[in-house]
């Protein structure tokens, strides 16, 4: 009896951990002076996410053919340019600089583009606009603090021509595209916990009333998460050209298990798995409205690159043993950091739930990293706390690094199929070119 209310207490608490929205992250009171410092709600932080309402209806060329059906607060801006970023290297792995437009090639569907923007990204010629995507709670908790200092750094090396935009995993756009580094360093530092190592539990009374709180958490995982996050930013936060589009996305991937299942997905988790964490238990259709399929297609379309930062251990490209010996290492770690369970109840919760773990992890990471590498973007761990300095600064060499090419496509049909593209260095097919291959017109 006292393993099966061991066993329900941690079933909760891990779900919750899972899937619980960022309750402690408050948006920041702004002042209404100087004026210049806080740009006016735009209608786009206000109804942030309303992109979402057109999934799940059963016809769904209808919801994207037509402007009409298209939500009226959600901004669009047609154009003709299409902007890449891509890293050269050689075979060691180095990076190639001082390259200039007439060394690089570029095919679209097999047909020669011209070249019409060019810069590097060291040049600072061509403006950026970032969107920072963070989560704030449950697993994350114990990376926050750190996460939060290392993204100020790489905000302090960005040039003033740069924006950045904040958002988090609970589908809420903190601040909207600013320059304004003040603000943003004030609204991400309002997303650490005022007390690290605890969770409020202001979405629930009693986390411990499992049926209240998982019906709870089954909302939130159908309404919001990493998944629905992306895709809100994917389809909803570009609308400028001329401008090289990134996003750095964190998380730990594991609410992406909950993406209606597709030919897509990039990692298929077991039925026991996905009972585990949470399916018994919800009356109601646990997954999302959309699959893999339409971040995929959200990814081609907005033609952003995007860098996976994943926290936590890595379980991504190891072995099964391997994965089940590092999922009990998750567990353990995670409780000394929260504090939910006696040490002692330990060995019981670790042996029913180590496997979950490890797929749910492996799952999530696997996920994260194909968004990327969808986008021509690259995968980071933050494994432990101290790791976020060093990824953070990565991630700001290599967008320092990247070459960006503009050009006008000689297809201009706006049908969005998808488009394969082809970039090289003229000359040096030694070279390595990393970087979107493919997008869609719409």
């Amino acid at each position: 009896m006292q393993v099966k209310v061991i066993m329900k207490r941690c079933f909760v608490l891990l779900l919750f951990l899972f899937f619980v929205p960022c309750s402690f992250g408050q948006t920041p009171s702004v002042s209404p002076t100087p004026a210049q410092s806080a740009p006016p709600e735009m209608p786009r932080t206000r109804n942030f996410g309303s992109s979402l309402k057109r999934y799940g209806k059963k016809d769904r060329k209808k919801t994207q053919t037509t402007n009409n059906e298209r939500d009226d607060d959600v901004v669009r801006v047609s154009t003709d340019l299409v902007v890449n970023d891509v890293l050269v290297t050689n075979q060691k792995g180095n990076v190639i600089l001082g390259l200039q437009k007439d060394d690089f090639t570029v095919m679209e569907d097999g047909a020669p583009q011209t070249i019409q923007m060019f810069a590097s990204g060291e040049s600072g010629t061509v403006p950026r606009s970032v969107v920072l995507i963070i989560g704030c709670g449950g697993n994350q908790g114990p990376y926050m603090k750190r996460s939060v200092e290392a993204a100020k750094v790489l905000l302090d090396k960005l040039p003033p021509q740069d924006k950045m935009a904040i958002v988090t995993i609970d589908l809420k756009l903190r601040l909207d595209f600013t320059q304004d580094k003040t603000l943003l360093k004030k609204t991400l530092d309002s997303l650490v916990p005022r007390d690290e190592g605890k969770i409020e539990f202001s979405t629930c009374a009693d986390p411990l009333q499992a049926p209240d709180a998982l019906r709870l958490n089954t909302k939130y995982r159908r309404h919001s998460g990493e998944s629905d996050t992306l895709l809100a930013v994917l389809n909803e936060m570009f609308d400028e050209q001329n401008r090289q589009r990134i996003i750095i996305f964190q998380g730990d991937g594991v609410p992406l298990i909950w993406l209606k299942p597709d030919k897509e997905t990039p990692y298929q988790i077991s039925y026991s798995t996905l009972e585990r964490s949470g399916l018994r238990w919800t009356r109601e259709n646990p997954f999302s409205e959309f699959g893999f399929r339409e971040i995929k297609e959200a990814i081609e379309s907005s033609r952003a690159t995007i860098y996976s930062v994943v926290n936590g251990i890595r379980f991504l490209g190891l072995s099964k043993k391997e994965q089940l010996a590092r999922a009990k290492l998750s567990l353990i770690d995670l409780n000394k950091f929260y504090k939910w369970n006696k040490e002692s109840d330990m060995p019981t919760i670790v042996g029913y739930y180590q496997y979950a773990e490890a797929e749910t992890r492996t799952a999530g990471q696997t996920a994260m990293f194909k968004v990327a590498e969808l986008s021509g973007g690259f995968t980071s761990f933050i494994e432990k706390p101290e790791d976020a300095e060093n990824v953070y600064s990565d991630i700001f060499t290599v967008i320092k690094n990247r070459y960006v090419l503009g050009y006008s496509p000689t297809n201009r049909k706006r049908d969005g199929k998808l488009r394969q593209l082809t970039i090289q260095v003229r000359n040096h097919p030694e070279f390595t070119v990393t970087g979107r291959k493919a997008y869609s017109l719409q």
